[in-house]
């Protein structure tokens, strides 16, 4: 067999699992081990390390593989590849071999001019022991000169003859210059296979060692892929490469290579054509029922139930219920011994979410939507079922469009409850895209429903796309929209103009709105525009107009004893005392503001109110007391699930701002590194935008490679222009 090259990708992690085999090389008394982990994880690139490793001390390295040939599979074929490869750079050596162990000539491939052919010996009458000890004696006598590294990969595939070789030399491992490595994939194992009692039976030897590879973490996912892909990927692609392979290094170097021709061509997520191949040949080997089991699994979501899968998979036309059941649990026995599915709690899972992708994906049109009609089924009769999501997407999936949009108003509700706003986000977007395929319910608030997208949005950190949401209602509003509403879908945009500095937008938009809405009889509606109008007349430098408005926003609510716009109002008035030369004024202020804002649950306002206090101890130069207000009103918008949102990623970056000016900077990049966490792109962009004050502190001229990015980002966030132009320009000079 020609060599196998060895692959260039960096070894990422696996420093234990190393250390362990390098023992092995510097000549501990253990002298065999077994090296064990899922497809993909990462055994071939260890050993090749090893290997390298072993080669540069010095040691012969010896190298066979088992090869899948089904039931036809070849005795000794890893054996035959590593002498072979032996008689090939060492031919006088093994002419001295088979003049002391002829046996060994059997497992040379035959030929005119071979070893073989020239002993005149009947292979057929060799017995086993004969061949078993001149393989060891000739491994030896190798090692004598030489310390001898003999590696054999992937026994799952290997035939009785050739796990009773190893076992052999497993057993008699004597020489401490002699040493022997085994891999197998753990989840080729089903309960019967025949390695399993090979592998019971060679952990017991008192020489060999077992070392099994666990997924990589999430963490040396992200190094790997930043390694093969240094540039050209943003966070978003990242991270979910990062999610997808989850901890599989070859999963993870097929799609980091796929991610930049996916994009090329204009392709979404799927799964690269070859990589999706590998994953369904598992199914190959499944039965008709089984294979059932698993595509239903797909459908669901790559995790199901046991009673979900028994109900879905029935089959009411079979008389023989108990024979029926017993074929179902046959059938999931099966499809969980090949490693396609895993039992979790009270139901199943698959053994790696990609193959749940490739099992969807190779579904046919028309068996997709019967599967998700079925499953919509079986969730609507499950009344006070708290996952609206699911029932939201099998209904969408299956072309039930009424039903999808009701479960996608109350799944995004349900996703805002559990701080979750980037799936609520999803969710309420899916329902004003289905608004205008269905009859719009008389229970259903358009505005209202409007409104949330772009709160979810918002606090999901994506606030142009709040602004366009309420835009493009505004932009096209159903026929017969009354003034109230409309007036709300205003005070809406107002709020999101002002998050992106549109200061002109919002006075524009609280002006109009207040033209809707009277004065009299009070309402909670007037109190908060009166508010809004105020902080946008002061963001405008007319102090004047906004505190008069901020003392109306006040006194409505104190009429209607609802203090929200009155907490918000007072905020605004805070600033004008910071502008007027009384920061301590504003400052005790302020914080009255926020702990009110925070025992009545107005989220936004104590945020507000936080930031600006963080921003007047910051001017002030009080920068010990300011670290610790951005950093509060950081903390409580991650506790809350809006760590993305207005107020509460600027107060993080500025914390990691304040730490630089302090010189705490290995804490200032702790505070910015968003590894692993899906920023979106302008919050990303906000938080490099610091990092890259330290990395200028620091001379790292390979950080101006960010520029580009943050150019592009700061076109939209004016802080991230603000925040990274100084650096760059100490980067350039």
């Amino acid at each position: 067999m020609a060599s196998v090259p060895r692959r260039a990708t960096p070894l990422v992690g696996r420093a234990g699992e190393l250390a362990q085999l390098e023992q092995l090389l510097a000549g501990s008394t253990e002298r065999g081990a077994i090296v064990s982990g899922d497809a993909g994880v990462g055994k071939t690139r260890l050993l090749a390390e090893v290997l390298d490793r072993a080669e540069r001390a010095s040691i012969r390295c010896l190298a066979g593989h088992c090869l899948d040939f089904g039931e036809a599979s070849l005795p000794y074929l890893p054996f035959s590849e590593a002498f072979g490869r032996l008689a090939e750079t060492d031919p006088a050596l093994v002419e001295q071999l088979l003049t002391r162990f002829g046996p060994i000539g059997r497992l040379l491939p035959p030929g005119p001019g071979s070893a073989l052919s020239r002993s005149g010996e009947d292979p057929a009458r060799l017995d086993r022991a004969g061949l078993y000890d001149s393989v060891q004696s000739g491994l030896e006598a190798i090692a004598e000169d030489q310390p001898v590294l003999l590696l054999i990969e992937d026994v799952h595939w290997a035939d009785q003859a050739t796990r009773d070789l190893i076992g052999f030399l497993l057993a008699r491992l004597r020489s401490n210059r002699l040493s022997l490595l085994v891999s197998y994939r753990t989840d080729d194992l089903h309960r019967r296979h025949p390695l399993r009692r090979a592998l019971a039976e060679w952990s017991r030897l008192p020489r060999v060692r077992r070392v099994h590879l666990d997924p990589l973490s999430a963490t040396e996912v992200r190094s790997l892929v930043t390694a093969i892909r240094p540039s050209g990927l943003s966070e978003d692609e990242l991270g979910r490469i990062v999610e997808r392979a989850a901890g599989n290094a070859f999963y993870a170097e097929e799609l980091a290579s796929a991610a930049g021709q996916d994009r090329q061509a204009g392709a979404g997520d799927g799964l690269p054509g070859e990589l999706a191949e590998l994953l369904l040949i598992r199914l190959d080997r499944l039965s008709e029922l089984a294979g059932e089991l698993v595509r239903l699994a797909a459908v669901a979501g790559g995790r199901i139930g046991h009673e979900q899968l028994v109900e879905l998979a029935d089959r009411p036309d079979r008389p023989d219920r108990a024979g029926a059941a017993a074929e179902l649990e046959a059938a999931l026995r099966e499809a969980v011994d090949e490693h396609v599915l895993e039992p979790v709690d009270i139901g199943y899972t698959f053994r790696h979410a990609l193959l749940s992708e490739a099992v969807y994906d190779d579904l046919l049109p028309g068996e997709r939507v019967r599967l998700h009609a079925a499953f919509a089924r079986l969730l609507a009769g499950q009344p006070g079922s708290a996952n609206a999501a699911q029932l939201a997407r099998h209904a969408r999936r299956s072309n039930d469009l009424a039903g999808a949009f009701a479960a996608s108003i109350l799944a995004g509700e349900q996703a805002m409850d559990l701080a979750a706003p980037q799936e609520a986000m999803r969710h309420f977007e899916t329902a004003l895209e289905l608004l205008g395929s269905v009859p719009a319910p008389a229970d259903r608030d358009w505005t209202q429903l409007v409104l949330a997208a772009a709160d979810a949005a918002g606090d999901a950190g994506h606030p142009y796309r709040a602004l366009a949401i309420v835009r493009d209602a505004l932009e096209r509003p159903p026929v017969g929209l009354a003034d109230l509403d409309h007036a709300r879908l205003l005070l809406g945009l107002a709020n999101r103009s002002l998050l992106v500095d549109a200061d002109n937008d919002a006075a524009a938009a609280t002006t109009a709105a207040l033209q809707l809405v009277p004065a009299q009889p009070p309402s909670q509606l007037r109190a908060r525009l009166a508010a809004l109008h105020a902080h946008a007349s002061v963001a405008l430098g007319r102090d004047v107009d906004g505190a008069r408005w901020a003392q109306e926003a006040i006194e409505l609510s104190g009429q209607l004893g609802q203090p929200e716009a009155a907490a918000d109002a007072r905020t605004t008035l805070g600033l004008i005392e910071r502008r007027s030369g009384d920061p301590d004024a504003a400052a005790q202020q302020l914080r009255a503001v926020a702990e009110q804002a925070q025992a009545g649950g107005e989220l936004t306002i104590e945020l507000r109110s936080r930031y600006t206090l963080a921003t007047l101890h910051h001017e002030q130069g009080q920068l010990p007391a300011a670290l610790v207000a951005f950093q509060t009103a950081a903390n409580r918008a991650r506790e809350t699930g809006r760590q993305w949102a207005a107020y509460g990623i600027e107060a993080r970056a500025l914390a990691g701002m304040v730490q630089y000016e302090l010189g705490d900077w290995d804490g200032a990049l702790r505070t910015v590194d968003v590894a692993g966490q899906a920023a979106p792109a302008t919050a990303a962009g906000l938080l490099t935008a610091v990092g890259l004050a330290v990395r200028a502190g620091r001379g790292e001229t390979e950080a101006l490679s960010l520029l580009p990015m943050l150019r592009q980002r700061w076109q939209s966030e004016g802080l991230v222009g603000a925040l990274a132009a100084g650096p760059a320009i100490e980067l350039l000079a």
